[in-house]
């Protein structure tokens, strides 16, 4: 791979939070640790490098046709005139659609990867117009990068032909995320700490979390707190998880979008951490890089059996799969991890191994060699 350069298309990247924009940086460090030559082309928000592997474009960074005929133009426009081997990676859902709406508009194309994260595959496929264009662009694309089981089961169903294009390679924790070494569950606390890591939005369940709690037993209540870490994305439901936060019998707390370091210390003061994804008619948990992250800090894992989750959970292993349809369910698990240290610290250190498996220059090597 070292000798074309590898230019890795997205709409979004920190500092936005969000799986893509992680799954973005990590692949651009991961292959200059490698040894690759990579260049990242962001939305104008984006966080440059003073090493120019990441350049920020005009494009506000969203999946809206504007967006989309900005990001080809200039995208196309970049590319003329290269006289080194390109390979054009589309790397998150906003890079991909502006290329099946518009990808004409790139001239003659080089070497295409793209990488299917999950909600693609619903809403791309929602209108019968765009899912003839997912089709047809999809097939001028040489590899077709996958995070979960899931998404490949999910990706054929549709789209059967494409079977040997698809490369099936798992996430892996944020480098500045991650947990430095195994650490003692925090039992001098007077309280379990019960975080929970995710975009404040109905698809990530802080609401189902709020009442599984709610239903826990008061000798349970008075060994716990719970700590929400994200940013908001949608007002109107972080008001109604506020609402049932009053109404948990239980310290809660949140904290809001932290920088890197402040999570990590977060990560490590915690003892159980609980992420019950949602189904939604357009959008869909692909796979869940935050649960690795929790492992990595030998924290045990509670999440719903929902998407490319169990990918990233394996259930009775490394944590405990729900329901996502009864949050009695949910409750149930919550309840047995509060009560029974042994079973926290087994899940924790088969995490804690599970997480160390994973490493982004593996997805880089794999996914870029004799691309």
């Amino acid at each position: 791979m070292k000798d074309r350069t590898i230019i890795l298309l997205t709409h979004e990247y920190p500092p936005k939070r969000g799986g893509a924009g992680t799954y973005c940086e990590e692949l651009v460090h991961a292959c200059a640790s490698l040894g690759f030559r990579i260049e990242a082309w962001v939305p104008e928000y984006g966080r440059e490098e003073e090493n120019g592997r990441v350049i920020s474009l005009a494009i506000k960074g969203t999946q809206g046709l504007t967006c989309s005929i900005k990001s080809m133009l200039e995208t196309g426009k970049r590319l003329t005139g290269r006289k080194d081997k390109v390979l054009l990676h589309l790397a998150e859902p906003g890079a991909l659609r502006a290329f099946l709406r518009f990808g004409r508009l790139l001239g003659e194309l080089p070497a295409l990867t793209a990488t299917i994260h999950g909600t693609e595959l619903l809403r791309f496929c929602s209108n019968p117009l765009e899912k003839f264009l997912f089709r047809r662009q999809l097939r001028k694309i040489g590899r077709i990068h996958v995070l979960s089981d899931f998404n490949r089961r999910a990706l054929l169903e549709i789209f059967p032909e494409l079977e040997e294009k698809i490369l099936l390679l798992p996430g892996a924790p944020a480098r500045e995320l991650a947990g430095r070494a195994k650490r003692p569950e925090n039992h001098g606390k007077k309280r379990l700490s019960i975080l929970c890591v995710g975009r404040l939005h109905p698809r990530k369940g802080q609401d189902r979390l709020l009442l599984a709690l709610g239903s826990l037993p008061s000798s349970a209540l008075q060994r716990i707190e719970c700590l929400f870490v994200g940013p908001v994305v949608d007002r109107k439901f972080m008001e109604e998880v506020r609402r049932k936060a009053d109404q948990v019998p239980c310290p809660v707390s949140f904290l809001g979008d932290l920088k890197d370091a402040d999570l990590r210390a977060v990560y490590e003061g915690a003892d159980l951490f609980v992420l019950p994804s949602m189904p939604r008619a357009k959008s869909v948990e692909g796979f869940g890089f935050v649960y690795l992250e929790a492992g990595s800090h030998g924290l045990p894992v509670l999440a719903n059996r929902t998407g490319g989750v169990e990918d990233a959970v394996l259930d009775g292993k490394t944590g405990l799969l729900a329901d996502p349809e009864d949050w009695r369910d949910l409750s149930k698990h919550l309840l047995a991890l509060i009560e029974n240290e042994d079973l926290r610290e087994k899940l924790g250190e088969a995490g804690a191994r599970w997480a160390q498996k994973h490493s982004w220059e593996k997805v880089a090597r794999q996914l870029y060699s004799n691309a």
